[in-house]
């Protein structure tokens, strides 16, 4: 009888040491060994056509860039100077636009922690080459993106490569475009054409970014027939206008055949949306160029 009393208080023993351990190993791992809290609360809030003036003033920096370069090309350094100050006027602007954010981050492990406030501005601006109306912004850009690929090529000893640069999404790096043009600006003061050059390819080169995603590229060719429709309403060409908004639909129609519900319920919304600007256009209302900037405006943002 006492051996097997002896037995129970072992085994009862051991059990609690095992719970124990099991206890104090879920408190070890409830406790992570590094934590971060980071909070962006935005500051200063855009609205829809602010942004699309945002997006103007980017392209537009782009097209002084390549403007400079041409005039550099010709030997004519003050035209260069005259584009590269309005590059700077231009993102002086968008530096006194552009949404601001605060960010308040907390990083801690162990008895260590790292703390950072700050204000931060939104200064990668998106470029819409839609709403360029007289050229396209873009095209030099990719050309140059292509001479800098070849030149790379030729320099490493390979064989060059057929480049071309298919893309849903285009953005400045104007933060690093005014340094560039600052740069070019010295260069040009100092007569040195080619230095100003090269400091007007990087923008090109580096500080544009093109990205390519598949699903958004239904959405991107219903936005560039959305303001094919907004350039129609404004010379009166009614018939025209409601082709592009068919099209655009037509696009719009894609993503319904690829996504879940959500994706449908919000192209239903939009495709009544297109139905209810027909009326307008049927009726010849120049109030559809509002209409035609909205549907833009929620493209520009996905969806």
């Amino acid at each position: 009888m006492m051996i097997k009393r002896l037995s129970v208080c072992i085994l009862m023993f051991c059990a609690g040491i095992l719970c124990l351990n099991v206890v104090t190993e879920r408190a070890a791992l409830a406790e992570d060994n590094i934590t971060s809290t980071i909070k962006v609360t935005p500051k200063k809030k855009l609205t829809d056509a602010e942004y699309r003036a945002l997006s103007e003033a980017a392209g537009r920096i782009l097209t002084h860039v390549h403007m400079a370069r041409q005039d550099i090309r010709n030997n004519d350094l003050e035209a260069a100077k005259q584009d590269v100050n309005k590059g700077l006027t231009l993102v002086k602007i968008i530096e006194n636009a552009a949404p601001t954010y605060d960010v308040d981050a907390t990083i801690k492990s162990g008895d260590t922690t790292y703390t950072d406030k700050r204000t931060i501005e939104k200064l990668i601006v998106p470029v819409y080459s839609e709403m360029d109306e007289s050229e396209s912004v873009l095209f030099p850009i990719k050309q140059a993106k292509k001479e800098a690929a070849a030149q790379a090529a030729a320099k490493n000893s390979s064989s060059p490569m057929d480049i071309d640069f298919i893309f849903t999404k285009a953005s400045l790096d104007v933060r690093g475009a005014k340094t560039d043009l600052q740069k070019a600006l010295e260069s040009l003061d100092n007569k040195d054409g080619a230095a100003a050059n090269q400091s007007l390819a990087d923008i090109q080169n580096r500080l544009v970014v093109f990205e390519y995603d598949e699903w958004d590229a239904p959405i991107v060719r219903a936005r560039s027939d959305l303001w094919e429709a907004f350039r129609s309403v404004e010379n009166k060409e009614w018939g025209g206008a409601k082709a592009y908004i068919k099209d655009a639909g037509e696009s719009l129609r894609v993503l319904k055949e690829r996504g879940g519900k959500e994706v449908s319920d919000k192209v239903k919304a939009m495709t009544d949306q297109f139905s209810a600007l027909n009326k307008k256009l049927d009726e010849k209302k120049d109030s559809a160029k509002t209409d035609i900037l909205s549907l833009w405006d929620k493209l520009t943002k996905g969806l």
